[in-house]
């Protein structure tokens, strides 16, 4: 709480030069001086580098867009800056994922609230896409369990390609409802499924408990397509003159998220054994799509630790199915990770998280497609 506090502090001390550097911008304007900015550019702020993938897709040329993460951070506990706060209280909207990734988002969020910044988040416009986190390591999924979620994924994939409406996969139909959330009943947060949607921005909706859910839905490219509805819901509320644009858009990233989908399914299919050894528990929406049974050292977060018991689980449970790889992350170095590789002998491979870009992907010109084809082909290599 404390923390809390005082970065709320912060952010209040920020407000008065926001507004006094608002205020001296708008009379440079009048005078025409320039600002070293465009006067019809929409700037819009992002925090992990999905969002801002998907912001740049639908918004295209017409806004610049930009996250706040700076390459290579650690996006579960980064800490903007007072100059990244000043810049994202004057821009046009900051989307965000929600769900208890962005540690800092709801005390910017409320004091922000009297600048221009409009500020987006998926989970509370729908909650539905996110499905329930482990609470504890899961090391003990048993082959039923792993069956189960290959049998689902058939009606989930169901909604992600229906022309009609995306919508369908992602918080209307009941069945899709029932089968995305059954193991940890998320519905038991308290909606009805028919009025769900429809408070999707009441307060009561927005302060669940965050700490029950995985905030990791950008891995999942149906679930992209979830996120970029909403997307596109917001930039025609901001700009009603775009509205065919956007759509549009829109409609391209479906094309190419169903796409992608549908190639990890291909290439994942026939795999028999599908465990992974991953640093924490990022891969939840795989488990669910496509049958990957993440084994994660750390939690949800990558600042959780394992206590020793489950340590010995996981050494134990490489052995016992033979695998062979321990799966580190592009953002993050991990000394207990490197600990049990050392232990089962095991090779390293890399993952991308795709929660923040690092250099060298900036320096590859490499975009959310090229960096889900590369994990498919590290997936194809660690499963069996």
């Amino acid at each position: 709480m404390k923390r809390v506090s005082f970065i709320v502090l912060i952010f209040i001390f920020i407000l008065a030069g926001c507004a006094s550097g608002s205020s001296n911008e708008d009379a440079d304007n009048k005078d025409g001086s320039d600002n070293n900015d465009t006067s019809n550019d929409l700037v819009l702020y992002t925090s992990i580098y999905p969002m801002q993938y998907v912001v740049e897709q639908i918004a295209g040329e017409d806004a610049t867009v930009k996250s706040i993460y700076p390459p290579g951070v650690d996006a579960h506990t980064y800490e903007p800056t007072s100059k990244e706060i000043t810049d994202l209280a004057n821009g046009g909207a900051f989307f965000y994922v929600g769900a208890g990734m962005e540690g800092f988002a709801d005390s910017a969020k409320e004091a922000l609230q009297s600048q221009k910044v409009v500020f987006v988040e998926i989970e509370e416009n729908n909650e539905d896409l996110f499905l329930e986190g482990e609470h504890e390591h899961a090391h003990d999924h048993g082959e039923d369990d792993h069956d189960h979620h290959a049998h689902e994924e058939d009606e989930h994939d169901e909604h992600g390609h229906d022309e009609e409406e995306h919508d369908h996969h992602a918080h209307e139909e009941e069945e899709h409802d029932h089968h995305a959330h059954e193991e940890e009943e998320h519905d038991e947060h308290g909606h009805d499924e028919e009025d769900d949607h429809d408070h999707h921005g009441h307060d009561d909706h927005h302060h669940h408990d965050h700490g029950d859910v995985d905030p990791h839905i950008w891995l999942d490219p149906l679930r992209m397509i979830g996120m970029g509805e909403i997307v596109k819901d917001a930039l025609i509320e901001l700009n009603p003159e775009n509205e065919e644009k956007y759509n549009e858009n829109f409609a391209i990233l479906k094309e190419n998220m169903t796409e992608l989908d549908e190639e990890f399914k291909e290439k994942l299919q026939a795999k028999d054994n599908k465990q992974i050894i991953v640093t924490h528990a990022a891969y939840g929406y795989w488990e669910h799509q496509y049958g990957i049974e993440q084994i994660p050292i750390s939690g949800l977060s990558s600042s959780d630790e394992p206590s020793q018991k489950e340590l010995a689980e996981i050494a134990k449970l490489a052995k016992e199915q033979d695998l062979q790889y321990v799966i580190f992350e592009q953002n993050s170095s991990n000394r207990i990770a490197s600990i049990i590789q050392d232990h089962i002998g095991a090779e390293k491979l890399e993952l991308h998280n795709l929660e923040v870009l690092v250099d060298e992907d900036i320096e590859n010109n490499d975009d959310y497609l090229s960096l889900m084809k590369k994990n498919l082909e590290v997936l194809d290599q660690a499963t069996k």
